[in-house]
């Protein structure tokens, strides 16, 4: 069979599926990744081929004029400014998705491009299915949908969902509309959350049982199979100097907020270096696509750009992380208590559950003080929770998510 996987995004909207293109490739599947073109290096070091998709996200994030809105503290102005963004580059990126789709016999499409990959899919003619990182949408009766959790009754869960499409759609339907017009669909009626609830789309939710059960009100082609986790390559070798610093002494706590800049670089800033003065604790930051150029100077703090997770973790004590659900994953795999600083989308939601579960403490950034981490930090190495993540951590090892993963998407398309 030959899969297409269309992502875009952050590097947490596409590593996972590089995971998920390699362990089809292992079944004897030809596969390809559709994704912003920044990505092409990392697919291709994995031997995973990439179809660009127009736009360099990290480009746009880290741009000046990006930056300074960013440090701001303004959220709904940054969160807008890509938002339109997004949207006049979105013909551009369609096009490419329908390039990269032509010769490929089933469609997988992420969270956040299943939107335009449900119009390409009939356009061609073609089979797709979605494979999601984010909270599940899927009505049920058991929960609300996370971002309405204000109130827990089967009739109330069920109103969230209908309400969390009622506002996508009106999100989106305009954009929806004029893709389609322009490859001569006729216009969607209703919401295509609805659209493909109704088609028994197959979607899969690409995080662990241990966190959100699966209800058992979905449908059969709806399910949560574990998360997609990326193997170690056997060429790379960790940088020498880091080694030896985390042989030299107790294992550190690492900060890193991945793909989203931190929105106040001076205030982080002055949080490590009270840390420093106030503790023993050491610490490891990977500046990800955050830039800052004020960054203190001392034997206890190791800075790096990036770093494997799988390969790192296991050597800290603590993960303070910004709430991706791929670097929570990680943290929680090498059994280590998770401090979430959620800047905005779903990370507060993960925090939340996270907190709920004894594995960690959520602290949103715009109420983040260095009294508040520390008070954290101290939270983290309770015996409670560090057992509590040593048992998540075992199951979550043992479950063999990719695996699962693959097997669902093999029995639908068979």
């Amino acid at each position: 069979m030959r899969y297409a996987i269309i992502t875009y995004g952050s590097r947490g909207d596409v590593q996972p599926y590089i995971a998920l293109a390699l362990g089809l490739m292992d079944r004897g599947h030809d596969v390809a990744l559709a994704a912003n073109e920044n990505f092409r290096p990392f697919a291709e070091s994995y031997r995973v081929d990439l179809c660009p998709l127009h736009g360099d996200l990290e480009a746009m994030v880290t741009s000046p004029g990006v930056l300074r809105l960013l440090n701001t503290g303004n959220m709904i102005s940054f969160l807008r400014h890509l938002n339109k963004i997004g949207r006049k580059m979105q013909p551009l990126i369609n096009e490419d998705m329908m390039k990269a789709c032509k010769n490929f016999d089933v469609l997988i499409a992420s969270p956040l491009t299943f939107t335009w990959v449900y119009s390409i899919a009939e356009k061609l003619g073609k089979k797709w299915a979605v494979v999601n990182l984010s909270l599940p949408t899927q009505p049920t009766k058991e929960f609300p949908f996370a971002g309405f959790a204000f109130f827990d009754a089967p009739w109330y869960n069920l109103f969230t969902y209908r309400l969390l499409r009622y506002i996508y759609w009106q999100l989106n339907k305009k954009e929806v509309r004029e893709h389609r017009a322009a490859l001569g669909l006729p216009p969607l009626k209703k919401s295509i959350l609805k659209k493909i609830s109704e088609q028994n789309i197959l979607s899969l939710y690409s995080f662990s049982p241990s966190l959100i059960h699966r209800p058992r009100d979905w449908d059969d082609n709806i399910d949560i199979t574990g998360f997609l986790t990326m193997p170690n390559k056997d060429t790379e070798e960790p940088d020498p100097e880091l080694i030896a610093w985390l042989t030299n002494g107790e294992p550190p706590i690492y900060f890193g907020f991945g793909s989203i800049p931190i929105p106040d670089s001076k205030l982080f800033a002055n949080i490590l270096n009270e840390l420093l003065a106030s503790t023993d604790h050491r610490f490891i930051f990977c500046q990800g696509w955050s830039q800052l150029p004020d960054l203190p100077h001392n034997e206890r703090l190791f800075i790096i750009k990036q770093i494997n997770h799988g390969w790192l973790f296991p050597q800290c004590k603590i993960a303070v992380i910004h709430g991706g659900i791929g670097t929570v994953a990680a943290a929680l795999k090498a059994r280590i208590p998770v401090i979430i600083v959620s800047i905005f989308a779903d990370q507060p939601l993960w925090g939340k559950i996270i907190a709920g579960k004894n594995l960690g403490v959520h602290i949103p950034f715009k109420k983040l003080t260095t009294e508040k981490l520390s008070d954290a930090i101290r939270k983290t190495q309770a015996p409670e929770m560090i057992k509590s993540v040593a048992e998540i951590g075992e199951k979550i090892n043992n479950e063999g998510g990719l695996g699962s993963t693959i097997n669902k998407i093999e029995d639908y398309f068979r």
